[in-house]
């Protein structure tokens, strides 16, 4: 009797810690001011890349010709819409402002085109590798 007592408030006590772990997280928690205020200064800072990000992704789906004009127009409305963007992050990561959150204000993730879409950071300019270029033992 003692262990089956025992062994009920063992798995009370066990779903309980999981319940409460799962309630301590939030789906939005990682939507801080920290990373309101980051998300602002790298747009602020790193904004003037959409230009080149415009050029190769026209270029790659319409030829140079396209992406020549293509990077005056678009290249510099996206510029402005990002360090725009950056500028009222910047100025509001105290306050939880866009429907009181402290989420990016342009749009969803879900409503993001990975393609043309603005994403939460500016993008990054060039290749960027994901191998390990050190050596491991193969034990």
């Amino acid at each position: 009797m003692k262990k089956r007592i025992a062994l009920t408030l063992l798995s009370v006590v066990t779903l309980a810690s999981v319940a409460m772990a799962d309630i301590q997280s939030p789906p939005g928690h990682h939507f801080n001011w920290s990373r309101k205020l980051s998300r602002g200064l790298g747009n602020i800072m790193y904004g003037w890349t959409e230009p080149f990000t415009v050029w190769q992704r026209t270029n790659r789906t319409d030829g140079a010709h396209a992406a020549a004009s293509d990077f005056f127009v678009e290249g510099i409305k996206r510029t402005t819409v990002r360090m725009g963007y950056g500028l009222y992050e910047f100025a509001t990561f105290p306050r939880p402002t866009w429907k009181l959150t402290y989420r990016p204000p342009y749009a969803s993730k879900a409503q993001i085109d990975p393609w043309w879409g603005y994403t939460e950071f500016s993008p990054q300019m060039g290749f960027a590798s994901e191998t390990d270029y050190s050596r491991t033992q193969g034990w």
